[in-house]
């Protein structure tokens, strides 16, 4: 499956940001940047900028709006959980969660890709050990679920026969207590076994005690539900909000500048660079590692599409914050910038940004351009007519 590389801001839930912005009017209030220049060691960028920073348009001269109050949206999708659904993904996901059921054989001795029968119990200078005991556990030999010298222990051993096997534990063993220790398993093979491809899976009450934090399957599939609906609403709110933005590109005419849209990529072929790019490895090194082998010429396309379809949209939504005038509420926007942090593990605010930027105050420029954008998506959603269910038509105006 090819990775998404560039994540669009402005669609349903804003994501942590990978670009850097252009000048934008300090009254729309999308640029009262607050972070100084700075790196994640706290040295002084001098010699560092956005390339987007240098380039400065008008954005009135760029969009031409359409008619974006009252939209008629129709998506095909009712975004509804069904009992079906709930009974389907309950049954399923305990099914793939489920041990397998194996039926007896007749087979006598033990060769590797077995799976066997045993009772066995550990002991350390003599005495049993927790967790090293068990009874009735199937266990498939090459499985590597033991420690060395167990599985391959067993090979040649007979059904009903018992023996002993003097094994040590790695060093690095978690339990400190075993980590290195010489210790002895006395295991019996109780019978060699295969899997059951004609058992039937029951999901009943026992199951779900001994695999799940619920009790019964009652409560089980009312969790499944909850989760369903919290998905769905998630989904909802997602293709709704790209609905929309699709409906605002097919209305509004829009004109990246050339300078713009070069800076753009430059800046976020940076920002990739930095962020995924350790220890001295080049983006071609880390294209060929984590992207098939894709090329910096292929990359650099690719960026360039998704960002040219990113700027037609960030430029429709800033020439609606302009006309509306729109203004950014700096106690939600921080609020916002909390809940990202929280999100995406990030500590203190300049870090976030820093991430987000070529410079940690473009990151944080380019967040309150998204920011106030949303916004104004925000009120287009709001105010738009939409219908669920149905299958958009080709000449919906």
């Amino acid at each position: 499956m090819k990775k998404k590389i560039f994540i669009i801001l402005l669609a349903a839930v804003m994501t942590v940001s990978a670009g850097a912005c252009g000048k934008e009017k300090q009254e729309d209030g999308a640029q009262q940047t607050q972070t100084d220049d700075k790196n994640t060691n706290g040295k002084k960028e001098d010699n560092v900028q956005a390339e987007a920073d240098s380039v400065s348009y008008d954005v009135s001269k760029c969009v031409k709006l359409g008619n974006y109050s009252g939209m008629k949206i129709s998506l095909a999708n009712t975004y509804k959980v069904t009992k079906e659904q709930i009974e389907d993904y309950a049954l399923n996901a305990a099914k793939a969660n489920a041990q397998p059921v194996y039926k007896d054989t007749k087979k006598k001795k033990v060769e590797k890709g077995d799976t066997v029968n045993i009772d066995y119990e550990g002991k350390k200078d003599g005495a049993a050990f927790v967790g090293g005991s068990a009874e009735g556990y199937d266990l498939t030999l090459g499985s590597g679920q033991f420690i060395d010298g167990f599985e391959d222990g067993l090979i040649g051993a007979k059904t009903g026969q018992t023996l002993d096997l003097n094994l040590t534990f790695p060093e690095n063993y978690p339990t400190t207590d075993l980590a290195g220790a010489d210790v002895v398993f006395t295991v019996t093979v109780n019978k060699i076994v295969v899997e059951d491809p004609d058992a039937e899976f029951e999901l009943n009450d026992e199951y779900i005690q001994n695999n799940t934090s619920y009790k019964t399957v009652k409560e089980y599939k009312e969790g499944v539900k909850s989760y369903l609906q919290n998905q769905t609403a998630e989904d909802k709110e997602r293709d709704t909000r790209q609905a929309v933005i699709d409906k605002l590109l097919k209305t509004c005419e829009v004109t990246v500048p050339d300078d713009l849209l070069e800076a753009r990529v430059a800046d976020h072929i940076t920002i990739f660079t930095k962020n995924n790019c350790e220890d001295g490895q080049t983006l071609s090194d880390f294209l060929s590692a984590s992207y098939n082998g894709m090329s910096e010429d292929d990359f650099r396309s690719t960026i360039k599409d998704e960002m040219l379809v990113n700027l037609q949209t960030e430029l429709i939504l800033e020439a609606i914050v302009e006309k509306e005038g729109i203004k950014l509420d700096e106690d939600a926007y921080q609020e916002f910038v909390e809940q990202q942090m929280g999100s995406y593990g990030f500590e203190k605010a300049e870090d976030f940004y820093q991430s987000n930027g070529v410079t940690a105050k473009s990151g944080e420029a380019y967040e309150r351009k998204v920011y106030v954008c949303n916004r104004a998506l925000d009120n287009v959603v709001a105010d738009a007519k939409i219908t669920y269910g149905v299958a958009p038509e080709e000449d919906e105006k």
